[in-house]
C-alpha cells in the first residue's frame, strides 16, 4: 500500500508542475492575444478604407491594359504563401492550414512559407523567399520584400495566380483557414451610367502608385490576421491543457486520499488482530 502513495504522489508532483507551466502560459498567450487583437483592428479600420478607395479607383481602369488585371494564361504554375507558426502548443492551427494547402497545391506550384511549422511540413518544396532571417511574420522589411516578390514575378508571367494560404479569424474561439488570392486583382467594374471620376495626373500612373500600398496593406492585414489566430489557438490549447491538469489533479487527490485512508484501516486491523492474539 505505501508504494502506492508513493507513485500516486509523484504523479501528483509531476500533474503539479505542468499545471503551474500551463498556467503560466496561458496567461502570457492570454496577454499576447489582446496585444495582436488590438492591432488587427486598429489596422483593419485603415484596411478597409484603402481597399475601398483603391476598389473604386481600379474599377474605372478596365481598358487599361496591366498584368495585374488579368491571369497570366501561359504560366504553367500558381504561387502560394503558407502562413503558418514558428512556435508550437497551439493546437491545431497549423494543421487545419495545412489541410487546406495540400488539398490545392501541386508538385509543379511554387511556394512562400512563413513558419518554421510549414517550414518543416513542406519538407518536399523550396520557399522561393527566405522568411526565417526577419524577426516577426509582420515585420515591415518581410512585408516589402514579399509584396516586391510578388508584382516583379507577376508582372514577369511567372504565375497564373498568387494565393495566401492563412487562418481567418472569426471569433478567439472560431479561426478559419482560407485560401485568397492575391493576383490578379479582383476588381469590379463600374456600369455605364456611372460617372468616372477625374483620375490625376492619369489613371496609368496613379494605378502604378497605388497597387504597390494596396497589395502591402492587404498582406499586411491577412499575415496580423493570422498572427491573431496563432495567439487565440495557443491560449485556447493552454486553457483546455490548464483544466485537464485541475481535472486530473483532483482525480490523483481523490485516489490519494482512497489509498491513505485504506493503509490506515489495513493498520488498525493488524492492529487490533495483534492485541487480540496476546
Amino acid at each position: 500500500m505505501s508504494q502506492q502513495l508513493v507513485a500516486i504522489k509523484k504523479r501528483i508532483k509531476s500533474v503539479s508542475g505542468a499545471y503551474k507551466v500551463t498556467s503560466a502560459m496561458k496567461l502570457v498567450s492570454t496577454v499576447k492575444l489582446r496585444r495582436w487583437k488590438d492591432k488587427m483592428l486598429n489596422n483593419k479600420a485603415y484596411s478597409l478604407e484603402l481597399s475601398s478607395i483603391c476598389d473604386e479607383i481600379f474599377s474605372f481602369c478596365e481598358d487599361m491594359e496591366s498584368p495585374y488585371v488579368v491571369e497570366n494564361v501561359k504560366a504553367t504554375k500558381d504561387l502560394y504563401i503558407i502562413v503558418s507558426s514558428t512556435l508550437g502548443l497551439c493546437g491545431s492551427y497549423n494543421q487545419n492550414v495545412f489541410k487546406v494547402a495540400d488539398k490545392i497545391i501541386s508538385t509543379n506550384d511554387d511556394l512562400i512559407i512563413i513558419g518554421n511549422k510549414g517550414l518543416s511540413h513542406f519538407g518536399n518544396f523550396t520557399s522561393k523567399l527566405d522568411t526565417v532571417e526577419y524577426s516577426s511574420n509582420i515585420d515591415p522589411d518581410l512585408i516589402k520584400a514579399l509584396t516586391e516578390y510578388l508584382l516583379n514575378s507577376y508582372a514577369k508571367g511567372e504565375y497564373r495566380k498568387v494565393h495566401i494560404i492563412y487562418s481567418r479569424y472569426k471569433n478567439s474561439l472560431s479561426f478559419i483557414p482560407e485560401d485568397f488570392i492575391l493576383l490578379p486583382l479582383a476588381k469590379e467594374s463600374k456600369t455605364s451610367n456611372a460617372i468616372p471620376p477625374i483620375l490625376e495626373p492619369s489613371k496609368e500612373k496613379l494605378f502604378n502608385d497605388l497597387i504597390d500600398i494596396y497589395l502591402k496593406s492587404i498582406v499586411h492585414a491577412k499575415l496580423l490576421e493570422a498572427e491573431v489566430c496563432e495567439q487565440a489557438a495557443r491560449s485556447n490549447a493552454m486553457e483546455n491543457a490548464t483544466k485537464n491538469a485541475e481535472d486530473l489533479l483532483g482525480t490523483l487527490k481523490l485516489e490519494f486520499n482512497k489509498a491513505r485512508q485504506a493503509a490506515i484501516t489495513e493498520e488498525i486491523v493488524e492492529i487490533v488482530a495483534g492485541s487480540t492474539e496476546v
